[in-house]
Parts: C-alpha cells; structure tokens; sequence
C-alpha cells in the first residue's frame, strides 16, 4: 500500500510521479492559458482585467497548496506507518473542512472585489470587468480545492495516472466551454468575462465529482469517525503542523506577484497585460519543476516515517539534477521562441516586447528559483516547516518585494531585474539551510558543492554533443 515508494529505485519513483504530476499540473495551468487566448481575443483591457485577477487568484490557491502540503506529508507518512485507516481519516477531513473554509474566503471575497482591486491599481474602467470574470470564480473556489485535497492524498499513496486523467477531462471541459461562453457560439449567450469565469468553474466542479470517486475506490475516503470531534481535531492538527507554515510559504510567493503587479501597473494597462502573459507562461514551462515540488514532499515523507535516511539523500541528488537542467532548457527556449509564444495571446507589439524582455532578465534565474522551490518542498517532507517558511520569508519578503520596489524606481526593466536577482540570493539562503540539515542528520552530502557537480555534468554534456576538448 504506499510500499512502491519506498522500495522502488528513487529515479524511477520521481520519473514515474513527476510524468503524471507535470501532465496533470499542465492542464491546470491550461485553465488559466486556455482563457487567456481566447480573452486575448477580446482585447488588451480584458487581458489586463484578468492580469490584474490572477494575483489574487493564485493567492487563494497558495493557500490551499499550502494545506496540500500539509496533507500530502501527513498522509504519507501514515502510509509510510502503514496505517491505511488513518491515512483515509486525514483525506476526508481535510476535504470538508477546507471546502467550507473556502466558501467563506470566497464571499468575503466577493462582497470585496472593487476596494481590492482598486487598491491593486486597476483603473475605474477596468473595474467592472473584473468583477464579472472574479464574482463568479470567488463562488466556485471550493471545487478546486476539494481537487486539490484529493489529489494531494492519492499522491502521496503514488496513484498519479488516473488523477491526471481527470485533470485532463476537466481541462478539456474548461476548452470547450470557453469557446462555447466566452463569444456565444450556437444557443450559448455570448458572456464574455463571464464565460471564461463560468467555464473554469464548471470543470473544476467535474473534476470535484471525479476525484471523490476516485478516493473512494483508492480506500482513500470513509465517513468513518467524521463526527468525532476529538479524531478531527488531533487529526487537522498534526495536518495543520506542517499546513500553516506551508501555508504561509505558499502564500507569500503570490503576495510578492501582488505587490509586484501593483508595480508594473504604474507602467499602464499594457505592461499589467504583459506580465500577467509572462507569468503564465512560465508556469506553464517550469511545469516540471513545479510538479517535482509537488511530488518531492510525500516521496521525502514516507522514506522519512519509514526511516530510510539513504534515500533522502538520494531524493535531494536527483531532485537537484533535474531541476537545474530543466530550468536551462526552458531557458534557452525562451530566448528564441518567447514573441512567438506571446503573439498567440495577443497582437498588440508594446504587449510582446515587454515580456520578451522580462523572459530574457528573468529567465536567467528559473534554476536558482526552483532550487529554493524543491528545497522547502524537502522541509515539509522531514517535518521541517519552520526552516520552510523561513526560507521563503527571506526570498519572497526581504528579498522580492524590496528589490523590486527599488528597481521600478527606474523603469520596467528594473522590477524584472529586481525579480531575478531575489530568485539567486534566495537559492543561497536555501543551500545553507539544507547543508545545516545535512550536518544535523550526519548525510555523506554533507561539504558537497552542488554547483560543481552540476558544472561537471554539463561539461560532460557538451562533451558527448561536441566531442572532447583538446
């Protein structure tokens, strides 16, 4: 039950997660692509109401990340226990309690949307259009994140193939319907902002339903004990041990977006659009990296409750590895493909030109960024949340916010550059605390220059492309 993860070779574990993690975590990102293009359509103002809508949006999903985290690791280490029932305690639990918690921030939320907003720097005109794309994704939220829920528990008992099936199902709805809502083809009314918000809803509510059946089947889910009080509490406890940090990890990467949005949009409508595209965009390319984040925090959470130290210390090698050449592919992408891949958005040239030059600034740092990523994705893992959340709070508070802040004294360029340098001293501080950990725990990793080892095996690479040097 859970054992593959903890006998199967560690390359073939994260290769046999992170396929299924990144395909699935593709068509979530596909939710929010799908309806830019097909906004973009509309025009730039309605790309900029949506730019301006997703910082806010991504904060609310951070959150429940956040809380995925907490999930993921305490279920996996009950897995790790083999303790099945208790694994199945925590998943249904966390599923209703955190679907009611986002009804309530989404009324709030909604009751809000104008002081928000208007507080973020949108301008009156804007205004309106989003409220009809976020009043009614506010709403819908709780969908997600029982999705959410459900798709941390089956991670961490290694069942990644049929969630992602269902993301896929769900992805292909959300496509549909924005065609369909969006411009009002055949007997649908044409609703615009509204469509795309509906849309999105719609499949998140499919995918809810899917996901459930699938706990169910997978003994993942049970109504067993759900009215005793003391089992919910002591369990949203031990979940909400490592949850909260984090939650509050999660949550200050989207509250540093926010604040940066705020930024750009003193460069107007076009630069807000710009960024909102670019961020997009990135996610959808690191989309490995992200899902390795993901799926590093049960993996590291079994070997950790089964107390299997050698192969943490392999967790972190290839983990390492594949983030860093990740990045640099994505990268060297980028840089001759990133106006092509921002014209299918939209066609306004200030739109294209200001995130070509926010991919080129930025872009040189996505490996420093995910590094810091995966690192406190470990933390949560081994019970660490503390040394998590401190290691974002330093990146994305001390570091982002205030580089940025400085560098949009300037011009734009300067709140890109602002961004990349958080992203290097960032991944500093998240080496020194894990070597720290390291040290603690007697690892053979302990003094091993990473970098190095990452030098040596792309020299090795250039070798086997070019031929040896002379």
């Amino acid at each position: 039950m859970g054992n593959n993860l903890l006998h199967r070779p560690v390359r073939a574990s994260i290769i046999s997660m992170i396929a299924p993690a990144s395909f699935g975590m593709l068509l979530t990102f596909l939710f929010q692509l799908v309806d830019t293009y097909f906004i973009g359509k509309l025009g730039s103002t309605e790309l900029a109401a949506i730019g301006f809508a997703y910082p806010v949006y991504l904060l609310i999903v951070s959150l429940f990340m956040g809380i995925a985290a907490g999930i993921s690791a305490a279920v996996g280490k009950s897995l790790g226990e083999e303790n099945a029932e208790k694994a199945s305690f925590l998943t249904t639990i966390s599923q209703f309690a955190f679907m009611f918690l986002t009804l309530g921030i989404g009324v709030l939320g909604f009751y809000t949307i104008s002081m928000v907003f208007a507080l973020l720097g949108a301008a009156t005109t804007t205004l309106p259009m989003i409220a009809d794309y976020m009043e009614i994704i506010y709403i819908g939220m709780f969908a997600l994140v029982g999705t959410l829920v459900g798709n941390a528990s089956l991670m961490s008992k290694g069942i990644m193939v049929q969630s992602t099936i269902i993301m896929a199902i769900g992805g292909i709805c959300n496509g549909l319907l924005d065609y369909l809502l969006i411009f009002g083809m055949g007997p649908f009314p044409r609703l615009e902002l509204q469509g795309a918000a509906l849309a999105t809803v719609i499949s998140w509510l499919l995918t809810l339903v899917l996901m459930t059946a699938l706990l169910i089947k997978e003994k993942l889910w049970s109504l067993k004990n759900i009215l005793n009080l003391q089992k919910i509490k002591t369990g949203l406890g031990e979940i909400l041990l490592v949850g909260l940090p984090a939650v509050a990890a999660q949550v200050l990467n989207p509250i540093a977006i926010t604040v940066i949005t705020a930024l750009v949009a003193k460069y107007g409508d076009k630069a807000v659009a710009a960024y909102g595209i670019a961020i997009r965009i990135e996610s959808l390319g690191l989309t490995g990296i992200l899902a390795l984040s993901v799926i590093l925090t049960p993996l590291v959470a079994q070997n950790f409750g089964a107390k299997i130290r050698e192969r943490l210390d392999q967790l972190i090698v290839y983990a390492g590895k594949l983030n860093v050449y990740w990045s640099v592919a994505f990268y060297l992408l980028l840089l001759g493909l990133a106006g092509a891949m921002t014209s299918i958005f939209t066609d306004d040239l200030a739109v294209i030109g200001y995130t070509k030059t926010y991919f080129r600034i930025v872009g040189i740092s996505f490996a420093a960024y995910g590094l810091t990523l995966t690192t406190t994705s470990f933390f949560n893992g081994v019970y660490q949340p503390k040394a998590s959340l401190r290691i974002t709070l330093i990146k994305s508070l001390m570091l982002t916010i205030p580089l940025t802040f400085i560098g949009s004294w300037f011009r734009l360029e300067g709140i890109w550059v602002g961004i990349a340098l958080a992203n290097f001293i960032g991944v500093f501080v998240a080496d020194k605390a894990l070597s720290k950990w390291l040290l603690t725990n007697n690892s053979d990793l302990y003094g091993v220059n990473r970098v190095q080892a990452y030098m040596d095996d792309f020299k090795l690479l250039k070798q086997q492309i070019f031929g040896k040097s002379p």
